[in-house]
């Protein structure tokens, strides 16, 4: 799965709009919009910070590693 997809299916598990997303993963929101819409990858921090915060809302990342 690629990268943008799995974000908004995070998101979206979760019933997040990308603003509280954003501001749960201390990024703006135009970060999220543009990983989002795929204009965008996350920087190496952003990954592990995003991988942290899925594994600690018992979001399953196997499918990111695909």
């Amino acid at each position: 799965m690629e990268y943008c997809e799995f974000v908004k299916k995070v998101r979206k598990q979760l019933n997040y709009t990308q603003k509280e997303l954003a501001d749960a993963l201390d990024v703006s929101y135009a970060t999220v919009n543009r990983w989002e819409n795929n204009q965008a990858l996350p920087s190496k921090l952003a990954v592990k910070s995003f991988r942290d915060f899925c594994e600690n809302n018992f979001i399953d990342i196997a499918e990111l590693d695909n």
